[in-house]
């Protein structure tokens, strides 16, 4: 590993005007003390440090690999839960020495942790020669739980395959209409990777932004907006940026649920964190996070607009659209997603469809 980059946590729910939230011993405490516990859901990235480790690792060991913050969270806090939530993102042939590396981890830097008795396991193909997971082959409920993100980050690529003729501001009316028609739900976070996702830009335009935009705009690209060659390529692409949005809204909605850990009898409000190595994933969520409303993790988004943006004719016309048809959406009333699965299902198919189709006509050998 030629950088250390530690792991790094993240609230993806605060006060509208509290800044980023620091996840301390004591800030476990204090929710403690509140009769609530931490519940640290590590992702992909981090379980894949733990795989690194030795078989009997030492301090020096953790730092090595960027997991010493966690360690310390966990040695140091009075009650603490910890999942390996990122093991549903690999395909079925890592899932088993991923969770062996999980558990090494834990007995060592945990001591006298114990596994919670409701706790539910992945199950897997440990023969499985797979090398990505298959959205399609996922059980309903899975499908259900990704399919909202995973359309509209697979919508992204097709779009800026199939109507790259189009300018940056058609591009994102084609989204929001084509993500009406597909699934009937737009998600304002989705809907913000989409406003970075068809900003079209010279290098020249890039280097005259100030750097916090162009590091903003390079992270969200690169974490969520890359266009495949290939339909494979399309869909692990579209899989990976729909599990990343699924780590950071799937804690708001546990929140919004009320779901609780029960201590030695006592139920315990949970207080969801994510744990990432993926710093793109922690600076993306700087600037763009959801904030309680109304009760409520999941009903209102912050984002950020400096004023070079906010002047940029593309970003008036983009967040003037998007805030036109979320509210006439809203005072119309919303549909049921009494259909959501297969909706979600006819439009896998049908956006592979169109991907598939461009792919062949720019390649000399059948898809």
């Amino acid at each position: 590993m030629t950088k250390n980059r530690d792991i790094q946590f993240i609230k993806p729910c605060r006060g509208v005007d509290e800044g980023h939230r620091e996840l301390t011993p004591e800030y476990a405490f204090e929710c403690f003390k509140q009769g609530k516990v931490v519940q640290i859901n590590l992702d992909n990235c981090s379980i894949q440090r733990m795989e690194q480790l030795p078989e009997n690792p030492s301090i020096g060991d953790a730092e090595r690999v960027g997991l010493l913050p966690l360690v310390h969270i966990l040695q140091k806090s009075p009650l603490i839960s910890l999942t390996a939530i990122g093991v549903n993102e690999m395909p079925d042939k890592h899932v088993a020495n991923s969770m062996r590396a999980y558990q090494r981890f834990c007995d060592k830097f945990w001591p006298g942790h114990k596994d919670d008795s409701e706790a539910t396991h992945r199950s897997f193909d440990e023969l499985s020669a797979e090398r990505k997971i298959d959205f399609k082959e996922l059980s309903d409920e899975a499908r259900c739980t990704y399919g909202m993100s995973y359309v509209a980050m697979l919508q992204i690529q097709n779009i800026k395959l199939n109507h790259s003729g189009k300018s940056p501001a058609e591009q994102f009316e084609i989204y929001i209409h084509s993500m009406i028609s597909l699934i009937d739900i737009l998600n304002a976070f989705d809907m913000e990777i989409a406003k970075y996702a068809f900003w079209g830009l010279s290098a020249h335009e890039i280097n005259k932004l100030p750097e916090p935009i162009q590091n903003r705009r390079r992270d969200i690209k690169n974490n969520f907006t890359k266009t495949g060659k290939t339909i494979a390529k399309c869909r692990w692409l579209a899989f990976d940026a729909a599990m990343d949005i699924h780590w950071l809204s799937g804690s708001n909605f546990a929140e919004d649920l009320g779901v609780t850990l029960d201590v030695l009898g006592k139920k315990f409000k949970i207080d969801n964190w994510v744990g990432t190595n993926d710093h793109k994933l922690f600076n993306i969520c700087y600037d763009i996070h959801w904030v309680y409303y109304e009760g409520s993790n999941m009903k209102l988004l912050a984002v950020t607009r400096e004023e070079e943006l906010s002047n940029l004719k593309y970003w008036k016309h983009v967040d003037q659209f998007a805030e036109q048809i979320t509210k006439f959406r809203k005072n119309s009333g919303y549909n049921s997603n009494e259909n959501l699965l297969s909706n979600i299902d006819s439009s896998v198919e049908h956006i592979e469809k169109e991907i598939c189709s461009y792919l062949e006509k720019v390649s000399d050998t059948p898809i």
